[in-house]
């Protein structure tokens, strides 16, 4: 069949069609399968969820299949996003990202913030002490301190540092 200069495919026969498509409500179906996963724990919560392309190949479906997927799970508030990093399993066990330099970061001065090594109200480490003790840049120490501030463990005083913050 021809439009124009352009050669088009000739259209498929239904079960042709059906033969590349996946199952209707496939997304439910893996949606589903990845609760099953987070309720029976093999899922932790604070655990990574395997990228779209992963699951896409596991489930042998388009990767626009496994985004609607993880789009009702996030919507069921099992996953939140972590922008540049992927998908994680919400729950108790779930504190700053400890795959990045600045979620370790933040995940060990909440740890010592927890432990009762900062007191609130007390001053955390300079970022030019934190640079030196982790060997990361300023950048990587203010997002860290960033994600602190952003889970209520920490105010930052304009020119005067960052301190523990009252819980």
């Amino acid at each position: 069949m021809r439009v124009g200069s352009r050669l088009l495919p000739f259209p498929r026969s239904a079960p042709e069609e059906a033969a590349l498509l996946a199952p209707r409500g496939a997304f439910r179906q893996i949606a589903d399968e990845l609760r099953r996963l987070i309720e029976s724990g093999e899922l932790a919560p604070g655990a990574m969820v395997p990228s779209e392309n992963v699951l896409a190949e596991r489930f042998g479906v388009a990767r626009g299949t496994v985004r609607s997927a993880l789009a009702v799970l996030l919507d069921d508030g099992l996953l939140e996003v972590l922008p540049g990093q992927g998908r994680r399993v919400v729950g108790a066990g779930a504190g700053p990202s400890s795959v990045t330099a600045y979620g370790r970061i933040a995940a060990e001065l909440l740890r010592r913030i927890e432990s009762g090594e900062f007191a609130t109200s007390d001053a955390l480490p300079s970022e030019a002490a934190l640079m030196a003790e982790f060997d990361v840049s300023r950048n990587t120490v203010r997002r860290a301190i960033q994600v602190l501030v952003d889970e209520g463990a920490v105010v930052v005083r304009q020119g005067a540092g960052a301190f523990v913050a009252a819980r």
